[in-house]
């Protein structure tokens, strides 16, 4: 779940899309719903039909919700006949209660896609991935849709997340690196990891990861426009 309302940060500054009117509401039928692990739920929802690439979010609406909705990542594959997000249901959120607890039939309203974040490009470039929680909800969506495969993808969990795990029927064709369950952290691993100048680091999920991450990258010597990040949740937040 993001909790930054259509705002992604370019390094230390924010980047918002300003609208001169308000986005459809767009309704979508649920299709289907599952507990992945620890509060983490995987939905999709039937497509209305709308184009969409690996990084694009779509913002959903909770009734009740004073016409306010939340951003979430696609995760699924472009151009498959559903929709699919991962949503970390927050007990105090203002969708995600909503939207978990709905049943296959349900109807919810979506916004068309919108987006910045593009990990599939440039298609001919090396790539490492870093995701943290349902951040890695871009990623799987980029590897699902075809798109040149990352080097590595490494994924970090505060905690042993009751079996949540990438379902089995997403072909995660690509190395993964978990912690989470062990002692370590992504972090601890950036000395270790290979790169040229011409690599493009992906970075989403927690502000802090994506800091020092892209920060550690930054510092030895890669350009600014081969850093790439989105944050769905702040320190603390």
């Amino acid at each position: 779940m993001k909790k930054i309302n259509t705002t992604s940060v370019l390094w230390n500054m924010p980047k918002k899309i300003q609208l001169s009117e308000a986005p459809p509401r767009i309704p979508a039928t649920l299709r289907h719903i599952e507990l992945l692990g620890d509060e983490v739920f995987r939905i999709r929802l039937e497509s209305p039909g709308f184009s969409w690439v690996p990084g694009d979010c779509i913002a959903v609406y909770a009734p009740n919700a004073s016409g306010r909705s939340r951003p979430y990542s696609l995760s699924g594959a472009a151009g498959s006949a559903d929709v699919e997000l991962w949503v970390r249901r927050f007990p105090d959120g203002l969708v995600s209660p909503y939207l978990t607890s709905c049943e296959a039939g349900d109807v919810v309203e979506i916004t068309p896609p919108f987006g910045w974040f593009r990990p599939g490009e440039p298609p001919e470039s090396d790539k490492l991935y870093f995701a943290t929680g349902t951040g890695i909800a871009p990623f799987l969506s980029a590897i699902s849709s075809g798109c040149a495969l990352p080097r590595e993808l490494f994924w970090g969990l505060k905690k042993p997340l009751n079996g949540f795990e990438i379902p089995p029927d997403i072909p995660l064709t690509v190395k993964l690196s978990r912690f989470g369950d062990s002692p370590g952290r992504i972090t601890d691993e950036l000395s270790q990891i290979t790169f040229t100048q011409g690599t493009h680091v992906y970075a989403c999920g927690l502000d802090r990861m994506i800091e020092q991450v892209l920060g550690y990258f930054k510092e030895q010597g890669l350009e600014e426009s081969h850093l790439h990040r989105e944050v769905f949740f702040t320190e603390g937040a």
